[in-house]
């Protein structure tokens, strides 16, 4: 891993879900967002996935996922993903589907990716408390 070349990231995408298709290794990204509502805080996101686009890398890779608060820039969670990656010469993907990501508090909160000490890339994503619909003149409905 110490001679690996730190990679550099062309796309990293928050999702529901990533789905690896078996024989031609495509990926599918199911539900990409930036929004994450909820009636209540604390939440848990039941599902979310990270999609990244990686160049120039190859050989053995411990990453690095961090979810930070970024308010107060608070640790939420830490994931490692190990990957081995054989050719430098295509492009390389990540795929970190997980589920119940505690979500403390609405915000804004930061996905970011590490190889060892150096940080690569990031994507947000905006924590909302949803308010119940109020509805137009059929609600409640008049009897």
């Amino acid at each position: 891993m110490a001679d690996a070349p730190i990679p550099s990231v062309v796309a990293m995408l928050v999702c529901d879900q990533v789905i690896t298709e078996q024989v031609t290794n495509k990926k599918s990204l199911i539900g990409v967002f930036e929004n994450f509502n909820s009636l209540k805080f604390p939440a848990n996101i039941p599902r979310l996935a990270i999609y990244v686009k990686l160049a120039d890398a190859v050989g053995d890779y411990l990453f690095k996922m961090r979810i930070v608060k970024l308010k107060d820039e608070s640790l939420i969670a830490e994931i490692g993903i190990q990957a081995h990656i054989e050719s430098a010469d295509a492009y390389s993907e990540l795929a970190l589907n997980m589920e119940g990501v505690p979500i403390p508090e609405p915000g804004k909160y930061e996905f970011q990716l590490y190889f060892g000490e150096s940080y690569l890339h990031r994507v947000t994503m905006l924590a909302n408390l949803a308010q119940l619909p109020q509805g137009g003149p059929e609600w409640p409905r008049k009897k």
